[in-house]
């Protein structure tokens, strides 16, 4: 009622009227680069636009960006993949009703130069017909083998048979996926780098919530947060003699 720009989202497991904040830390200083805070309920549309600006502040043409699984979003991916970053990300877990089924969709086999999936069963999976949802294109396969397969019932319901769809540019994330996987103790850090000024500025500093309402000075608070931060680490890294020269230096 005091802030019509705040939304009701999740907050350490309870439901609070907030906002979400974001931020990119760099890993070699652990200085956070940019902040922004939105109303989002979610991060998922938030990878790109982050990253975009981190790297323009930093003026790197290319960069490797770490996120956690709530950034996980196939458009905002192949836009950072685009700009030419490097995206190490993990896609959520199965949930308990399907993490231990042996025909989910990971569990598929696509093959690229006959364009065509093989099922766990050792059936194939043909292109039949291109569709789209929330202005994505897919192509979607399906197998006309399940009537005489024993495993049916633990595949499909569908009385035509399984059919799977197949993002047209589902071999970025299946790159990213892999990339990822051979950089796990790169991409372990993430929690590390990003997560650390969040606990810093909440238990060591004491902002465990905002004071301001409307998002434009909510996001000015937010970002004299973190300017308190930086400053913080900045001491904590160096002498107040060296910060006057490195000063000095940097206006000369």
């Amino acid at each position: 009622m005091t802030d019509p720009d705040s939304r009701r989202m999740k907050n350490n497991g309870s439901l609070d009227i907030c906002y979400n904040v974001q931020s990119v830390v760099d890993a070699k200083n652990h200085f956070v680069v940019d902040i922004s805070t939105t109303n989002d309920i979610n991060d998922q549309n938030q990878l790109y636009t982050m990253a975009q600006k981190a790297s323009e502040l930093l003026e790197k043409e290319s960069s490797t960006v770490l996120a956690d699984t709530g950034y996980y979003n196939g458009t905002e991916i192949k836009n950072c993949v685009d700009a030419g970053m490097n995206v190490y990300i993990k896609k959520a877990k199965a949930n308990n009703a399907t993490k231990d089924n042996e025909f989910r969709k990971e569990k598929f086999i696509y093959n690229g130069e006959t364009d065509e999936y093989t099922c766990p069963a050792g059936d194939r999976l043909r292109f039949f017909e291109n569709t789209s949802k929330n202005g994505m294109k897919y192509r979607k396969y399906k197998c006309t083998d399940c009537n005489s397969c024993k495993y049916k019932k633990d595949c499909t319901t569908s009385s035509s048979g399984r059919t799977i769809q197949r993002w047209i540019h589902e071999d970025v994330l299946e790159t990213v996926y892999n990339e990822t996987l051979n950089n796990n103790e790169v991409y372990k850090q993430r929690r590390c780098i990003v997560e650390h000024p969040f606990g810093t500025i909440k238990r060591s500093l004491g902002y465990s919530f905002f004071l301001r309402c409307r998002q434009e000075n909510v996001d000015a608070e937010a970002a004299s947060m973190f300017i308190t931060y930086n400053f913080k680490r900045l001491l904590s890294m160096f002498s107040t003699k060296e910060i006057v020269t490195k000063f000095e230096e940097s206006v000369m």
